[in-house]
């Protein structure tokens, strides 16, 4: 899911005198591995917001939504309506002050989504049993009576803001595979094709470990290993099992800034239940591109050269488009994505169309709907297409 990221310039307060402007927009060291983990309230926000953090090292955020979906052409056994409170916050503690270095930190992160009628709050399965294997139609409901604490983890900057390490329970969609545009299910695409890659299957809430490094202005590398062996609400530090992932990532940024490519080699096992085990290892990358003003594009594929886990292949692709001029924060957003099961069957392929439109009210405040597309859902050539439409109410602060 995406953060709040901003650059380090945030991080420091809104610098007012125009003497200081130029220099102020030069690349400084750890501006890139903290627009990944930080995340401070945007220009515009209410002063207040910027100066607790500036007095306490307080950084905060959250989304809150009502969402409706409804549904056609589902299995008949599940229920095609979704009213839902949901909610995604997440917040950045400064326990140890460096100035020079970045110091130590806390992140906490918690995630939920309530049933807001009887037929709403009684499935744990909220729409997906119904629609796809590789996509589940909203990458942000848990359930209809669920709250869950995906990331639980000390942070520590080291090496002048250029070194970090993230240790504890980690959620890897915060840190990998981020592209700008489509890991956003609050305010973007809700597909959770188009949130990460379906190849990688990033793990969140298992005990992990993150590490960082800033290789120049314009590039960076990281690596993280995280267990696969406990489900939301279990015990981190039970005992499990010998399933876990090792994934990197190498990002680059060029075209002025207004692209980053990203490529993330990933190796995973699985402990089965009857003793055996399961092994996969593949590449994933991303493209984004902010062509102009009103127009970014990007671009996302992986494959896996076992296919003994999860997907074989996805690929993806999507546009953020800005219709009126006088309405800057407003965007159409369109996405079409493939998606391969490891299956070896006729109809192991499943396609996914999505459209939506962020009209945003006032700063706080957007309206959100969307329509999908889903052809061959679950690889299930019997319920050969559905469509979902919804919409969400969205205040974020």
């Amino acid at each position: 899911m995406m953060k709040k990221n901003i650059i380090a310039l945030a991080l420091a307060g809104l610098i007012a005198a125009p003497v200081f402007a130029e220099e102020a927009s030069k690349p400084q060291a750890g501006d890139i591995l903290q627009s990944i983990n930080m995340f401070t309230p945007e220009e515009g926000d209410p002063s207040y917001k910027v100066k607790a953090d500036e007095r306490f090292g307080t950084q905060w955020a959250v989304d809150m939504a009502y969402g409706y979906w409804h549904s056609h052409n589902t299995d008949a056994a599940m229920h095609s309506n979704a009213n839902l409170a949901l909610i995604h916050a997440q917040l950045n503690q400064r326990l140890i002050k460096d100035d020079a270095n970045g110091g130590t930190w806390l992140r906490v992160e918690f995630s939920g989504s309530w049933g807001l009628d009887h037929e709403s709050a009684r499935t744990d399965m909220m729409l997906t049993d119904a629609f796809g294997s590789a996509t589940y139609p909203h990458a942000d409901i848990y359930g209809g009576h669920d709250g869950v604490i995906p990331e639980l983890a000390l942070m520590q900057y080291l090496a002048g803001k250029r070194v970090c390490i993230i240790a504890g329970m980690v959620n890897l969609t915060n840190y990998f595979d981020a592209v700008g545009i489509a890991n956003d299910s609050f305010s973007s695409f809700t597909n959770d094709g188009f949130i990460n890659s379906s190849v990688l299957g990033l793990p969140d809430a298992n005990l992990g470990a993150v590490v960082q490094a800033e290789i120049d202005s314009k590039s960076y590398a990281m690596f993280a290993f995280s267990r696969e062996a406990t489900g939301y609400g279990d015990n981190p530090f039970s005992e499990g099992n010998g399933s876990f992932l090792l994934v990197g990532e190498y990002g680059r940024m060029f075209a002025d800034g207004n692209a980053t490519f990203r490529i993330n080699p990933f190796y995973r096992h699985i402990d089965n239940l009857d003793g055996t085990g399961d092994d996969n290892a593949g590449l994933a990358a991303s493209i984004e591109y902010t062509v102009n003003d009103y127009l970014t594009v990007y671009s996302r594929s992986g494959f896996g050269f076992k296919q003994d886990l999860g997907n074989a292949f996805d690929f993806s692709c999507g546009a953020n488009v800005k219709l009126i001029p006088s309405r800057e924060d407003d965007f159409l957003g369109v996405a079409f994505g493939v998606f391969k099961g490891c299956a070896p069957t006729a109809n192991n392929r499943e396609y996914v169309a999505e459209a939506m439109y962020s009209l945003q009210i006032n700063d706080y405040f957007k309206i959100v709907p969307h329509i999908q597309y889903i052809a061959n859902p679950a690889y299930d050539a019997e319920n050969s297409d559905a469509v979902l439409m919804g919409v969400q109410g969205v205040f974020s602060f």
